[in-house]
């Protein structure tokens, strides 16, 4: 009998050294095997089935976890599951069947707030920090990860570029603007350390810490936090973008997304602007401009 246990530690083994994933996707593994060993109970490869699979799913939404969640976590053993039939471990490419969760259009912040957020003049050297890197996310649209792993050397200040390393340590080259690069060449001139966005003495920021002091900022100017705190932003950056007339390929490279159909989540039609479409294209609307 084969215990999956070892063959999980392996999988993730050569994720890690040989596809290069992030710390955070190791870790996430983790927790999608920990659900997999509470939901499915046995961990034996020979009783790995399709209609077991279909159960655990089953058996993850049954117990209350969110739906979005239990695609998560399916997702995860999936890649995993990919990874057994490829080396030859099962001779059938099993998978964890996707729940059908409700779709929401997710709601981010409105051109006049963003304006209020970034005309904010903070005192405080935590303030000016958060002020950069908001001026970052929104120039640019990049996770907020990416921002707080930046290194003072990825910025290209003569040729308005920023060098970014996203998931799976892909990196990007992407542009910023001429009022960025004027924020951000403030901010680097504050200190001396190569992290962008550090602590004083030069360490890594954590989240939590940053999202506090993001939050002070948005209570400063009398802002709701949306959903999603800072990736609200990206959202906002690529509904502004193709509201602007931007072709959706560059926004892909830009986000750093292998395909389309990601891009599209982020700039989902909203009522605000179906509206707008349906007065520049209504037939009715046309025959009375006759």
């Amino acid at each position: 009998m084969i215990d999956l246990h070892s063959l999980f530690s392996q999988f993730k083994r050569e994720k890690q050294f040989l596809n290069g994933v992030t710390p955070a996707t190791i870790r996430s593994y983790d927790k999608s095997w920990l659900a997999f060993v509470a939901h499915r109970g046995c961990t034996y490869l020979q009783y790995l089935t399709e209609a077991s699979l279909k159960a655990l799913m089953v058996s993850m939404v049954a117990s209350g976890l969110k739906q979005g969640a239990a695609n998560s976590y399916a997702r995860s053993i999936n890649s995993f599951l990919s990874w057994l039939h490829e080396n030859g471990h099962t001779p059938q490419h099993l998978r964890i069947p996707l729940t059908k969760a409700p779709k929401r259009v997710l709601k981010t912040y409105t051109p006049e707030e963003a304006l209020r957020i970034i005309s904010h003049k903070p005192a405080s050297r935590t303030g000016k920090r958060v002020m950069a890197l908001l001026y970052l996310l929104i120039d640019t649209g990049c996770r907020v990860n990416e921002a707080l792993t930046l290194t003072r050397d990825r910025v290209d200040f003569d040729n308005l570029l920023v060098t970014l390393k996203g998931k799976g340590q892909k990196e990007r080259i992407v542009p910023i603007n001429l009022e960025c690069r004027k924020v951000l060449f403030r901010w680097l001139n504050s200190h001396s350390h190569a992290l962008a966005f550090c602590t004083r003495d030069g360490f890594p920021l954590r989240y939590d810490n940053v999202k506090r002091d993001f939050l002070v900022i948005l209570r400063a100017c009398g802002v709701e936090k949306s959903e999603g705190s800072f990736h609200a932003f990206r959202r906002f950056f690529g509904k502004q973008y193709i509201r602007n007339g931007g072709n959706p390929l560059y926004l892909q490279r830009v986000f750093g997304h292998s395909t389309l159909a990601m891009v599209n989540r982020y700039v989902e039609a909203d009522n605000e602007d179906l509206q707008t479409a349906h007065r520049a294209l209504s037939p009715l609307e046309s025959l009375k401009r006759r």
